[in-house]
């Protein structure tokens, strides 16, 4: 048999053959039913012909249904003799019931094509259990290693990092204990790869460790190359991540370590003595329990010889995939582009150079890896009515290869120039015209994290229709990148996604394309944006519910969408940098349309859409009358409650000029006395109508029978009346703490440090030293800045003219610059490292009081013997506050010594009233405090430093 280049494993049965076949039926999963014609079909008036495979056959009989084959393997040599003799006859090869144990990748090649008119269908007979497994099956000698564990000689030398016990995956020895409550890795302990853990460790070059990455963008795993001088593990990355190899100081677990087998289902196998080594759970009866390894890591592979020797008209239905190697830890990952994720290129069944094959009505059972790979040239394959459950990796990934895309870059070589204007694709080895539907995906990335229920990149044209999705750490349905665009993402119900990862979307987009890294203005990308995404893709008429801001994630470039027709659920849409982008007819409960980091005329409409939320509408960095969007015709509704943010100024933009708050009279009860309502059918006579909106109808989401989504979380909006979100002067410009999840995605950080600028205006004294709109400041003079205060404690104790060097953060890249204090001195906010010391403070902004002080804001306290203090560096400081009759004596204090009693009692209310001043002081640092002596409050405003 043809070797298949580019596949690393070939691990040996104990059974003979290619394909051997075990009497008896695989326990666990219910069986998937074939769904191709059975052997007395006939296609067209000619007849197929059919061969049988059975555990009780024989490859030396005629593959009758009396005389069966007993391996896939000598069928398929029937099969592709019979479509090389009769090339207008069908072929069907018809397996029976049994668990086929593979010793190596069953591969297809262009031989093994039929034509549109006789395909080639390998096909379980129906009603039958036909498990394809890539492991085997043992009979253990078990012995007591202690009062819980078991052990048995199985031999040494085998490679497998899966066992399952009656068919459900075991836990290999880990800590900290695996908990099916909690969702990140399924447990996860800061202490995981300490120095006094790994002590424990005897031989720690078994230890694999996983985790999330440290933006928690996805997963990071290493293998334990030994250990430091100072006892912590040596890891060694895989490469499972595409913005780095950094690790969350929190979300970590280390496994396949001996001394770690410590709980029920833990196993590890001792591989230079041959020993397994087993926990069982409670009631297990190892006497008759069936045991099973999961060794190779592909199944199946169809591969043809390239674009023009292609493997066609060939078909796989009915079967149960089961037992792969986990190719997380070895096998190389590609870096995809400038989305955020690296792929294994391999799937327990894998596709490449293909056209119209189909993969339908089968069962892919807690596989390793990915299940179904289609890889570079495919075109017209169908991916059709199976379950997906459990996989260790993505469900189903649609990836093209890396020499079609024109000028591509990556994170680490990213490409500032275009030399290269063709639009479109360089070769043809990517997929088109994919269709992956009507199959229930659940529980993807129980091992790696970059997954998802579709995955797709450098394609076009791929169809998503009618799936039920949910379970998955990352997006359910990813498109990595523009290239090429044209897909169709519909009828698809999808839910639960994002559970171990953020700032992320169920459905998740990235534009990082030729335009995107450009340093170039707004319309010379805008000219190229269509480049590579050359075909509008289309989100359509799907369900889908998040426990987060975004359903819909168009993030970093994404341009060309339309997203229309879907019932969006507990969360919005978000637009990130991109063109040409139309969100039309959708309706959003508890969540809103997020506008982050705009071009100028950006070419995106928002029109007809219905908002059932307080605030549907969300701006960071986004300059409207710039980027002069069409956003009108909406309707909003909040029970009766305040919309914010259209406002009068909104609307003298030309936004929302026709759009109005009003009951859009769903029928049934309200979502927000029910919220499990699932049917937002509107009744005749709503307002909604009358906007433009049609209404669509609210069934034929997912796979039927397949589960739906849980209720709304009807929560308060997102914080923004908090000191954290309060935007602070500095320099002109405003600054604010990263204070959400939002905020953290649009400066594209991994963390929640730094001060955010949320506004540079244009004439401001930031905006002339060089500081611009959605900077973080991450350090000052060398110091980290966490927090307000770890920022102001630096900035105040600088010199008046002197300069300050900061690490910006911008364009998701770290910028070095300073910036030059003022010489004649400026004003300091409340907020501004001031230090406040007692119990009675309380921060009011203008909605709290708070109105009328030089930012807006004040602190207040009614506790005498509060005090407020100032470091400062000047020579003279101004302290300037509101009196008024309910205000008292406040004793002062520079530089530790008193220096008098001030009243700031008043007969009215007066603001940023300067009550002190103190001048002559040498240059340098200095403090001033004040205690309250009288009164009935102490207020403070801001400080004139000088």
């Amino acid at each position: 048999m043809r070797t298949v280049h580019g596949f690393r494993k070939s691990r040996r049965s104990p059974l003979p053959g290619l394909l051997a076949a075990a009497v008896g039926v695989t326990l666990g999963f219910g069986a998937a039913t074939a769904t191709a014609p059975t052997a007395s079909a006939t296609a067209g008036g000619v007849k197929t012909v059919t061969f049988h495979v059975a555990p009780t056959g024989s490859d030396r009989a005629n593959g009758s249904a009396a005389r069966p084959f007993r391996t896939v393997e000598r069928a398929q040599r029937a099969a592709r003799k019979e479509a090389r003799k009769h090339r207008a006859r069908p072929v069907d090869v018809v397996v029976h019931a049994g668990t086929y144990r593979l010793d190596r990748t069953l591969t297809f090649g262009p031989e093994d094509s039929g034509t549109d008119h006789a395909p080639v269908r390998y096909l379980a007979a129906p009603g039958e259990r036909v498990v394809i497994s890539g492991g085997r099956s043992l009979r253990p000698d078990w012995n007591s290693y202690n009062d819980t564990v078991k052990v048995a000689d199985i031999g040494a030398g085998l490679d497998f990092d899966g066992l399952f016990l009656d068919g459900e995956r075991q836990v290999l020895a880990r800590y900290p204990n695996y908990d099916p409550k909690t969702a990140i890795l399924g447990g996860y302990a800061a202490d995981a790869i300490s120095a006094q853990r790994a002590a424990r460790w005897k031989n720690p070059t078994t230890a694999l460790v996983r985790g999330l990455h440290q933006g928690e963008w996805g997963g990071n795993s290493y293998r334990v190359t030994g250990l430091k001088a100072d006892g912590t593990p040596q890891l060694d990355w895989v490469g499972d991540n595409n913005r780095g190899s950094a690790l969350h100081a929190t979300y970590r677990m280390a496994e396949n370590v001996f001394e770690e087998l410590d709980a029920p289902g833990e196993w590890f196998y001792d591989k230079p003595a041959g020993k397994l080594y087993f926990y069982p759970p409670k009631g297990a009866d190892l006497a008759s329990a069936h045991i099973e390894t999961a060794e190779l890591d592909e199944l199946i592979r169809v591969q043809g010889r390239g674009p023009d020797d292609a493997v066609h008209d060939l078909s796989l239905s009915g079967f149960t995939f089961a037992r792969t190697h986990r190719t997380l830890f070895d096998q190389p990952y590609e870096k995809l582009q400038l989305g955020d994720w690296a792929i294994a290129r391999a799937g327990a069944v894998h596709l490449k150079n293909t056209e119209n094959v189909a993969v339908r009505g089968s069962l892919f059972d807690q596989v390793g890896g990915n299940a179904l790979f289609v890889d570079g040239y495919n075109r017209e394959d169908i991916v059709s009515g199976n379950e997906f459950s459990h996989s260790g990796a993505s469900d189903v990934a649609v990836v093209g290869n890396r020499d079609a895309v024109r000028e591509p870059s990556t994170w680490d070589s990213m490409r500032k120039t275009i030399t290269d204007t063709t639009p479109g694709p360089k070769s043809e080895n990517y997929p088109r015209d994919i269709r992956v539907s009507d199959n229930y995906m659940h529980d993807n990335g129980q091992f790696e994290k970059q997954t998802s229920g579709v995955q797709i990149s450098m394609s076009r044209r791929v169809t998503v229709d009618g799936n039920t999705i949910h379970d998955g750490p990352r997006a359910c349905v990813d498109i990595n990148d523009g290239t090429w665009g044209g897909h169709v993402i519909e009828n698809n119900d999808i839910f639960n996604c994002v559970k171990e990862t953020s700032d992320h979307g169920p459905i998740n987009s990235w534009g990082r394309d030729r335009f995107w890294p450009l340093t170039a203005d707004d319309a010379t990308k805008k000219s190229y944006a269509r480049l590579d995404a050359m075909d509008t893709t289309v989100i359509r008429h799907n369900r889908i519910r998040h426990s987060s801001h975004w359903d819909i994630d168009l993030d970093d470039g994404s341009s060309n969408y339309l997203i229309e027709d879907n019932l969006l659920l507990n969360g919005g849409v978000k637009l990130r940098e991109g063109f040409h982008r139309t969100v039309r007819n959708n309706i959003f409960v508890n969540g809103g349309a997020h506008f982050h980091v705009w071009y100028a005329d950006s070419g995106d409409t928002v029109e007809k859409n219905i908002f059932v939320t307080g605030t549907p509408y969300s701006l960071i960095q986004a300059d409207m009358a710039k980027s002069r969007p069409t956003v009108d015709n909406n309707l909003f509704w909040n029970n009766g409650r305040p919309v914010t943010g259209v406002t009068e100024a909104w609307r003298a933009l030309g936004l929302d000029t026709h759009s109005v708050t009003a009951d859009p009279e769903f029928t049934g009860a309200s979502p927000f006395t029910d919220p499990k309502k699932l049917d937002y059918t509107l009744q005749a006579d709503s307002p909604a109508r009358t906007l433009g909106f049609r209404p669509f109808a609210m069934d034929g989401f997912g796979k039927a029978g397949s589960p739906t989504p849980p209720p709304l979380e009807w929560v308060d909006d997102t914080p923004t009346d908090t000191l954290d979100a309060f935007p602070e002067p500095l320099l002109g410009a405003s600054a604010t703490r990263i204070y959400s999840d939002a905020v953290k995605s649009a400066t594209g950080l991994t963390d929640y440090d730094g001060l955010y600028l949320p506004t540079v205006p244009t004439e401001s004294e930031a905006y002339r030293q060089g500081l611009r709109t959605n900077d973080v400041i991450r350090e000052i003079g060398g110091k980290k800045v966490t927090d307000r205060d770890s920022f102001w404690s630096v900035y105040n104790r600088s010199a008046p003219g002197a300069d300050v060097p900061l690490t910006i953060w911008r364009n998701q890249a770290a910028v070095q610059m300073a910036v030059h204090r003022p010489e004649l001195g400026e004003q300091i906010n409340n907020t501004s490292g001031v230090v406040y010391a007692g119990s009675g403070w309380d921060w009011k902004n203008a909605s709290r009081g708070g109105a009328g002080g030089w930012a807006d804001d004040v602190h207040a306290t009614q506790g005498k013997g509060d005090s407020f203090e100032l470091t400062f560096n000047g020579t003279a400081i101004d302290v300037i506050t509101q009196i008024n009759s309910d205000e008292g004596q406040v004793d002062l204090y520079v530089d530790g010594q008193p220096v008098g009693t001030i009243d700031n009692s008043s007969p009215t209310r007066q603001h940023q009233q300067t009550v002190f001043t103190k001048a002559g002081l040498t240059p340098g640092e200095h403090t001033i405090k004040g205690v309250m002596k009288t009164g009935s409050y102490l207020i403070v405003d801001s400080f004139k430093v000088r």
